[in-house]
């Protein structure tokens, strides 16, 4: 990796992580306080409502919770607990999956900066139920405010598929075929201008950012704000992308 004078999307992602986005970018990736951005940003309207933001396992009453929900933990990935049935759950493993939840430095596991000083807790989310379908992920990869590929993700019978668009919903399809690219063509969210409205607002003003979302009843509803997909610690499958998302990419020495 040539970090001094990085040229490929994931070194300058890891440029990044090393001398630019820092501890004060954590209010944008804490799962919780970013909501204060987006709602002045583009208002409260394109937010998930929630049911509480708490410390600790004990200070969530489970018995106010709805039939369905969703338990995240503000301060890092990947620390989700869905709960479909809320009379079929177990809350002793509940528990225990919350204080690992709120025991984990997430900093550590890639040494991104920004989680390093954030208050580890625990929000209780509305859970966005799609029914018989497949709830998809749209992951916006924005270059100084400008959106220029969506990687949507959704899961097939248990495993994640994915694929990359452009902003004219033309597939780019990859070199090679692996087990999770999609194969077929995900239909055109009907608001996928909106998205890219929302994702082109919220990206101002980042050398980098990626924007997720999810597109429900017709709705446009924000998910996170990543500076570093994968930590920045894999290239993208596509070699073209890690070229020209790479060129995407201006630095600030650049």
């Amino acid at each position: 990796m040539n970090l001094e004078n990085p040229s490929e999307f994931m070194e300058k992602i890891q440029w990044l992580k090393l001398n630019f986005y820092k501890e004060e970018y954590g209010c944008y990736v804490d799962k919780f306080e970013v909501r204060k951005y987006v709602a002045n940003k583009i208002g409260e309207k394109y937010l998930n409502p929630i049911y509480g933001v708490f410390d600790s396992f004990k200070d969530i009453d489970f018995s106010i919770l709805p039939e369905k929900f969703i338990i995240k933990g503000t301060h890092g990935s990947g620390m989700n607990i869905l709960v479909v049935d809320k009379s079929k759950i177990d809350l002793s493993k509940i528990e225990k999956k919350i204080k690992t939840f709120l025991k984990t430095e997430y900093f550590k596991v890639n040494r991104e900066y920004v989680y390093k000083k954030l208050k580890p807790r625990i929000v209780v989310e509305e859970l966005i139920d799609s029914g018989n379908e497949q709830l998809k992920d749209y992951k916006f990869y924005c270059f100084s405010g400008v959106p220029k590929y969506v990687l949507v993700k959704t899961s097939i019978n248990g495993v994640e598929k994915k694929c990359f668009y452009d902003l004219n919903w033309t597939k780019i399809c990859q070199e090679k075929i692996t087990k999770d690219y999609f194969e077929h063509e995900f239909e055109k969210p009907d608001n996928f201008n909106e998205m890219i409205d929302v994702a082109t607002k919220l990206s101002e003003g980042f050398i980098f950012i990626r924007v997720d979302l999810y597109s429900h009843n017709n709705s446009v509803i924000f998910g996170e704000l990543t500076f570093f997909p994968m930590g920045g610690m894999k290239r993208l499958k596509m070699e073209k992308l890690n070229k020209e998302m790479g060129d995407a990419i201006q630095l600030p020495f650049q």
